[in-house]
């Protein structure tokens, strides 16, 4: 690390400026690497998005070198989640959020003590806010602070993957007559069940982060029935399509339809229509057979008729089959997130 002495402190207007500076310059950095991230923004609106919630202020942090030039920012956030919240399978009740992060370009000699000052400073801002868990993202493309995460406690949770409008690559495997596929019904309500507790049951050796609750098996089934209900995609309803082997179901995808704004913070994505592959689960005994391939078309073929700009999906790298299996479907992970537990 660099020797310089890196000062941490509350954001001013006075800093306004040089964060848009540096939040733009990282942003070009990050697409020279990845073609797929969003298109560095202007300045104009860098700033607009730091001077947008000035009450904010007090709970972004700052930091400065010995001549007070600003070397780094960070905009936090609180993130609580009911009892009844199914999303407690994966995040705590009270979790802290760095929704924007500015670090110095790694090349440069104060790099990691910048981007150290800063975490440093963000677990004490969170210990104030007593948190139980710290939820961190950054672009895979960009690698060089994953040791010093694992220092500041963050551990490994998921990769945000995406892929294009474009049809799956053509197999060479001939389709089975035994396999079909298609939209759920309310009847099948108890293998859907079956079948989601299933893959959050299988992610649990593999992240410490994945539990199955009552919870997270209730929201599943009121998303369910917003699907039963017909509620349409583009009022935020679910569409489930189902795999079938021999007539019984052995595969589903829960999905929505994602909408971006130009004006949305963070944008993962640039502003369209996306297809959010929720949940995707196959059931163990017919693993390796071509049902996960057929189950993905199928959820394509759904999402065509909505003139869709592509899909996004999380996964978790740690997970041996979704690591395989997502980037043989040809999804390209763009970030990655990381938890703090307390």
């Amino acid at each position: 690390m660099g020797s310089e002495q890196i000062m941490v402190t509350a954001v001013r207007d006075e800093h306004g400026a040089a964060i848009a500076d540096l939040i733009v310059a990282q942003e070009r950095r990050w697409r020279t690497l990845d073609a797929y991230l969003p298109a560095a923004r202007s300045v104009e609106q860098a700033r607009a998005v730091i001077t947008r919630h000035p009450e904010r202020y007090d709970t972004s942090l700052v930091a400065l070198n010995a001549q007070g030039k600003v070397r780094g920012y960070a905009r936090l956030s609180l993130w609580e989640l009911p009892p009844e919240d199914g999303l407690r399978a994966f995040f705590t009740a009270r979790n802290g959020l760095v929704e924007e992060l500015a670090l110095p370009d790694p090349a440069d000699v104060d790099a990691l003590t910048v981007a150290s000052s800063l975490l440093v400073a963000l677990t004490r801002q969170w210990n104030k806010q007593q948190t139980l868990g710290n939820i961190f993202r950054w672009p895979c493309c960009d690698q060089w602070l994953d040791t010093l995460l694992q220092r500041n406690s963050y551990m490994l949770d998921s990769d945000f993957a995406y892929h294009s409008a474009q049809p799956l690559r053509p197999t060479t495997r001939p389709p089975s007559p035994h396999v079909s596929s298609r939209l759920a019904r309310f009847a099948d309500e108890p293998a859907l069940v079956a079948l989601f507790t299933e893959e959050l049951l299988f992610h649990e050796p593999y992240t410490p982060f994945v539990r199955m609750s009552s919870n997270a098996e209730f929201a599943f089934r009121q998303r369910l029935a917003n699907a039963w209900e017909r509620k349409n995609l583009e009022a935020g309803g679910p569409v489930v399509v189902v795999v079938e082997y021999n007539g019984e179901v052995v595969a589903m995808s829960e999905n929505e339809l994602s909408i971006i704004e130009a004006k949305d913070d963070p944008a993962l994505l640039p502003a369209g229509r996306y297809g959010y592959l929720n949940n995707v689960s196959v059931h163990q005994k017919q693993r390796g057979q071509g049902i996960g391939r057929a189950l993905v078309q199928a959820t394509f073929d759904v999402f065509s008729l909505l003139m869709v700009d592509g899909f996004y999906l999380w996964f978790n790298p740690d997970n041996p089959l979704a690591n395989s299996f997502w980037p043989h479907m040809e999804f390209h992970s763009l970030w990655r997130t990381y938890q703090q537990r307390h």
